[in-house]
């Protein structure tokens, strides 16, 4: 939505600089490690952007977005640092948000992935009116489980039952979505102290598993899909994931596999042990092209090797890779150790919050790993917000604890 290449995206980011701007705040933000790290991060992107912006035009701003999303980060620390009310706002917001996106899910992703070509276009455009990718499902669907286990919300058999069958589908489709919720909800069910409660659930989710694929081979002849996006829902496909994850499968999903890690291993050798170990190949360019996995003549030439990280490592080097691996151990350490100092002081709401934003934040990362995430506003946007949420919250509550003049508290 808007005026390409200006599109909701951008326009929000514009908006939210003159709204950071109005908070005063702006310096208080850079109060925090992790922001002035994430600054560093921002500030050698630009540098590795800028000479390429002549030669690539918009492409190069394009790419550069992976990193310099990460305002929005700045725009919602100073926020919740102007009105630390906001974090109730922000959690209140989040429960109506998982009262309706849950429920519509099952329904709208089939909907969108299968029959895309059939939906009505954003005038102007080929993009389908809905669409809803594997792996933004996955992660959502993560943060949906973390937040109910920390007990901000209530689940019903209902809602359950909807986030289990969107789950099964994403999970049928993605890797990735797979893996961007269990590794996530696994950590938080065990920090949570509700292991007993997976304990049931496994044994009955394997048991079910189990026989629908015994069914399924029995009584349907299972045809493998020739690309992802024609994987069906189904237990067959389902395993044959998991097998992939874990060892080999069958040829599409161990193709898909054996493409990444050719892919990741050239731009390995290209930086660590090659000519751009120090500024990357720059913000602009189209990586696929230059390592021999692009096609000219597609109407939406390939540009990511489907991994964000990766993708910062052929772009900014060794130094930008340092400084984002180096700025996501200093906010997930300040989250971890503001968390256990809430539990030491009996405030379990802040330490479920806290571990909450992590988790989330955790599980776009994962998805980020294996598809183009952090890439695109779907999730990047999504993505920074977490982490400016997570900045904002340690620092309010830091602050809070070292002057008990201040009466604020989650939940009040």
């Amino acid at each position: 939505m808007g005026y390409p290449p200006v599109l909701v995206g951008e326009l929000t980011f514009v908006a939210g600089f003159f709204v950071l701007l109005r908070s005063g705040c702006l310096v208080a933000v850079f109060a925090s490690g992790p922001s002035l790290l994430l600054a560093a991060t921002m500030g050698w992107t630009l540098l590795r952007t800028l000479p390429f912006v002549g030669t690539y035009g918009f492409d190069a701003l394009r790419d550069s977005v992976i990193i310099m999303y990460g305002g929005f980060s700045f725009i919602v620390a100073a926020l919740l640092i102007e009105d630390y009310r906001r974090i109730n706002t922000l959690v209140r917001y989040y429960r109506v948000f998982l009262d309706i996106y849950v429920p519509a899910v099952p329904f709208l992703f089939p909907l969108g992935f299968y029959f895309g070509d059939n939906i009505l276009k954003v005038p102007g455009t080929t993009v389908s009116l809905i669409w809803l990718g594997p792996g933004e499902v996955g992660t959502h669907l993560a943060g949906a489980a973390v937040f109910t286990l920390a007990g901000f919300r209530k689940p019903t058999p209902v809602w359950t039952a909807c986030l289990l069958a969107a789950l099964v589908m994403a999970s049928a489709v993605s890797r990735a979505a797979m893996l961007a919720f269990v590794v996530p909800v696994v950590l938080a069910a065990f920090a949570f102290g509700k292991v007993r409660m997976f304990a049931i659930i496994i044994p009955v989710g394997l048991v079910l598993l189990a026989t629908s694929y015994a069914l399924e081979k029995s009584f349907t002849s299972y045809h493998e899909a020739q690309t992802s996006t024609e994987r069906r829902v189904s237990s067959v496909q389902l395993v044959e994931n998991i097998a992939s994850i874990f060892g080999r499968s069958g040829d599409q999903t161990e193709s898909t596999k054996v493409w990444r890690e050719k892919w990741w291993n050239i731009i390995v050798d290209n930086t660590v042990r090659g000519p751009y170990f120090w500024t990357g190949r720059g913000f602009g360019v189209n990586l696929a092209f230059e390592d021999g996995f692009g096609n000219p003549h597609n109407e939406r030439p390939l540009r990511s090797p489907h991994n964000g990280h990766i993708t910062i490592l052929a772009r900014a080097g060794i130094p930008g890779a340092a400084l984002w691996g180096v700025f996501l151990a200093a906010w997930l350490l300040a989250l971890l150790q503001t968390m256990f100092r809430a539990r030491r002081c009996g405030q379990p709401e802040w330490a479920g919050l806290l571990l909450f934003i992590a988790c989330y934040a955790t599980s776009c990362l994962i998805n980020a790993a294996f598809d183009v995430a952090l890439e695109a506003p779907m999730q990047g946007i999504w993505f920074w917000c977490l982490i400016g949420f997570g900045i904002g919250a340690t620092m309010i509550y830091r602050c809070m604890q070292d002057d008990r003049s201040w009466k604020g508290a989650l939940g009040r």
